[in-house]
């Protein structure tokens, strides 16, 4: 199941509009502001704890550290 940190999180975004996260499967769902969407896999348990207790002041630098940047991470395009 896919938790929302975005939908009570005030942090706005200039490249995110919308994080969805998955714990138990360690993958982040994440649609850009220009409605592009992917699917992250294998992203770190550190990455997941701080985003999901709200550990994060910026969801373009959460997704830049443990998505774009991590080499153990796979990307999936949605849409």
């Amino acid at each position: 199941m896919f938790f929302t940190p975005s939908a009570r999180n005030s942090i706005k975004s200039s490249a995110i509009k919308n994080l969805e996260v998955n714990q138990a499967t360690n993958q982040a769902l994440v649609t850009f502001n220009n409605n592009r969407q992917y699917l992250y896999s294998n992203v770190s348990e550190d990455g997941m704890f701080d985003v999901i207790f709200g550990n994060v002041k910026s969801f373009g630098k959460w997704v830049n550290e443990y998505c774009l940047n991590d080499t153990d991470v796979s990307s999936f395009t949605l849409a």
